[in-house]
């Protein structure tokens, strides 16, 4: 996958993410298969926002593997929306606190590099 393609196809999921949660929200009362749509929206929005600014981070810092391959820039901020879903759904119903984000991002961290350790083999 080249860089302009990378970054056209996350732009443009991130813009209709972000506008299907701009609608949902004023559109549709608080029912949970709305709630459930929101948070996959959240998901793909957060995901589709963090992959180019991880990929450019990567190249800046010089991580190997990431900046050449804009793939896992996406996987990674794939993780990164996974991670606010959570966190937003669990906000939802009122058990979020600093202990469990920072577990779940330490969780999904340890995720990450233990596929990373798996591609190297």
């Amino acid at each position: 996958m080249s860089a302009r393609i990378f970054w056209l196809v996350s732009s443009l999921s991130a813009l209709v993410a972000w506008a299907g949660i701009f609608y949902l929200t004023g559109a549709f009362p608080p029912t949970p298969p709305a709630e459930l749509v929101f948070l996959a929206l959240v998901a793909v929005a957060v995901a589709m926002t963090s992959a180019p600014l991880v990929w450019v981070l990567a190249r800046r810092l010089k991580v190997a593997g990431t900046g050449e391959r804009p793939a896992l820039a996406l996987r990674v901020g794939a993780w990164i929306g996974l991670w606010a879903a959570i966190c937003v759904g669990l906000r939802l119903v009122g058990s979020l606190n600093a202990v469990i984000a920072l577990t779940l991002a330490v969780i999904l961290a340890l995720l990450e590099a233990f596929l990373r350790q798996l591609e190297t083999r």
